[in-house]
């Protein structure tokens, strides 16, 4: 199937009003298509993608990412593990106008740290902090501090926080919804775009190494970074960030190595599957799975238990688990240099024959068999 006709497909299976699209690589959109009432030129609400511009915005302003803050480091804050409760304290989303900086900032002592830091949980409340930390760096509003730094470097004159003709009406079940006023919130999804220049950002974020260490793992197929997130699509790994909103829902996603990716927005709440259409279209880059093992590394591969937990091992460029990614240190060593046990060291114990006979992990060992003892 063509890519237009895929998104014919998606007009008609979730009664989307309208789709657009735009595809890059090496930097440069190189397919871009609307489908239903929009135009390339047309904005819609992204939503949560406005995150990577926050994060963005720290890195360019060279914030302390490890700076202890009232809620947390801002390293902590871009990943979702400070523990902070999801929202702003209110009742925000039942009249969709969200209070004023000033309030915000006076209603931050009503707030509440949900969870121990390093776990993790979603936090919209987190990037309202984060804005404030943008703006008293950059010495003028998050939204002004965001244009400055961001916007016109990139050449992303489309992509505005408030609404400019032509731009599209959020719809949720055929019914047109009201118009969200982010007022003082905008820092945690206020930014409208075009899919062309959702594209050309994403073709410049894939480039901020900072950003893409995976720090919170919402499970095997999921995590996030700073200000983005990884997926695992059919054996790729993908990064980018999606947004959802009253009457819009976006999906920005690219393949770092492939250095290629896809920009999907839409201005209805409920289609299911954007996410799977954005990684259809990213363009092909290397299966990580598909490539064979060094040699001395296929004999690790598969499951190990340890104190009767099964830990599958697999090879995806890198050794990876079901929660770790290691680095090689020498023969048989390996350290844990994301996720889980971060900073351990993997040991590999070989028998008479060569082949792997035990793991040690973190001081733990690891065996074949599901019934050892110790």
């Amino acid at each position: 199937m063509s890519k237009p006709d895929v998104l014919e497909r998606a007009l008609e299976e979730h009664g989307l009003p309208s789709i657009s699209v735009a595809v890059f690589e090496d930097g440069e959109v190189t397919w871009a298509q609307t489908a239903g009432d929009a135009r390339p030129d047309t904005q819609y609400a992204i939503a949560s993608i406005t995150k990577t511009f926050v994060a963005a915005a720290l890195l360019e302003l060279r914030v302390d990412l490890d700076e202890p803050l009232r809620f947390g480091t801002p390293r902590q804050l871009l990943s979702h593990t400070s523990g902070l409760q999801r929202e702003l304290p209110g009742e925000w989303w039942a009249t969709l106008e969200f209070p004023a900086r000033e309030e915000i900032v006076a209603r931050l002592d009503e707030a509440e740290r949900v969870l121990p830091p390093g776990r993790f949980h979603y936090s919209n409340l987190a990037y309202l902090v984060l804005g404030e930390l943008v703006a008293e760096r950059a010495g003028k509003p998050i939204e002004e501090a965001i244009r400055v730094l961001l916007l016109e470097p990139h050449g992303l004159r489309r992509t505005t926080w408030e609404p400019e003709e032509p731009h599209a009406r959020g719809f949720l079940h055929q019914r047109l919804e009201r118009t969200l006023v982010k007022g003082g919130a905008s820092a945690s999804g206020g930014l409208w775009s075009t899919a062309g220049d959702v594209a050309r950002w994403g073709a410049h974020l894939l480039g901020l190494d900072e950003l893409h260490r995976p720090y919170a793992h919402a499970g095997w197929d999921e995590a996030f970074g700073l200000g983005v997130e990884c997926v695992r699509v059919e054996g790729r790994e993908l990064w980018g960030h999606e947004g959802a909103t009253v009457g819009f829902r976006s999906v920005l996603l690219y393949d770092r190595d492939a250095k290629a990716g896809a920009a999907v927005l839409t201005n209805a709440t409920q289609p299911a599957g954007l996410r799977a259409l954005a990684a259809s279209l990213v363009p092909p880059g290397r299966r990580r799975d598909d490539e064979r093992a060094p040699a001395d590394v296929e004999g690790i591969l598969g499951s190990w238990w340890s104190e009767g937990v099964e830990h599958r091992f697999r090879w995806t460029g890198r050794l990876e688990s079901d929660d770790a990614v290691f680095v090689e240190e020498g023969p048989d060593r390996f350290r844990s240099a994301q996720g889980h046990e971060e900073g351990e060291v993997l040991r590999v114990v070989r028998g008479e024959d060569g082949e792997p006979a035990e793991l040690w992990w973190a001081g733990y060992p690891f065996r074949r068999d599901q019934g050892y003892s110790y």
